[in-house]
């Protein structure tokens, strides 16, 4: 049988595989398309753990805010027949009286009586006697967790990752005053940063409480710009101390 030597190169060459020159032209456009979905999914995954982190840092400030606003509106509570010394305070009854503050100085601490029960005693619990701080080193809001024994009381967190708390304590005016018998509201403002930096972000903002306080300018320097933060700030009416001229009524200028 003979075969036609011509056919057979026709059909090899029809037969023929990719070129190096197509290989090559293959390869770079499908790194292009892969850098490329890449890229979406990555900007896709840093804007899924951005809204995370502001929700985060929003939902953490707001619920600390909430608490601690609570806690300052219903200051000198107690019933209109106890005799309890109520209201804002230096320090509390022993055995809690193991910190003093000194409102002309202190800005990031605030502590308070009340009567809950009725009894004319101020009881070392969690409803009658109160405090807040910022605790710098931790970057932590802590509550004050009230002891029937010595040494007594201890802080406990609130919230963390909080670069800034500051108070300003008013009078019945609106003045600011240094006399803790003498404050009937407080302006308090919160700075709370989210818990991881993000190379990404550079936040440089000024954050500024009602009266122009600056409120944390190491926010600005080195590491501390990357990160996401929130600041909430509001006044609240301590609203049992609202009357003045009242034997006992929130004007508790020392411990009992």
């Amino acid at each position: 049988m003979a075969i036609n030597i011509y056919t057979c190169r026709a059909v090899l060459r029809h037969q023929a595989g990719v070129s190096l020159v197509e290989l090559l032209l293959y390869i770079t456009i499908s790194s292009a398309l892969m850098a490329s979905m890449y890229q979406i999914f990555s900007s896709q995954e840093h804007s899924y753990m951005t809204q995370n982190e502001v929700m985060e840092i929003q939902q953490s400030a707001r619920a600390a805010m909430t608490v601690l606003t609570r806690d300052i509106r219903a200051a000198g509570y107690k019933s209109p027949l106890s005799k309890a010394r109520v209201g804002f305070v230096a320090s509390l009854p022993a055995p809690n009286n193991n910190f003093t503050i000194n409102y002309a100085l202190q800005n990031d601490m605030i502590a308070m009586q009340n009567d809950t029960d009725g009894d004319s005693t101020v009881a070392p619990n969690t409803a009658e006697q109160i405090a807040y701080r910022f605790d710098a080193p931790t970057g932590t809001l802590q509550r004050f967790v009230p002891a029937t024994t010595v040494p007594g009381g201890t802080w406990e967190v609130v919230i963390d990752h909080v670069d800034a708390l500051r108070f300003v304590y008013l009078d019945v005016n609106g003045v600011i005053t240094t006399l803790p018998q003498n404050i009937r509201s407080v302006e308090v403002s919160l700075l709370v940063r989210s818990r991881r930096p993000d190379a990404k972000v550079k936040n440089t903002e000024i954050y500024r409480n009602a009266r122009g306080t600056d409120l944390c300018p190491a926010c600005r320097t080195g590491a501390n710009v990357h990160f996401y933060r929130r600041l909430l700030t509001t006044i609240v009416q301590a609203r049992n101390c609202a009357y003045t001229g009242i034997e006992g009524l929130c004007n508790a200028a020392n411990p009992i």
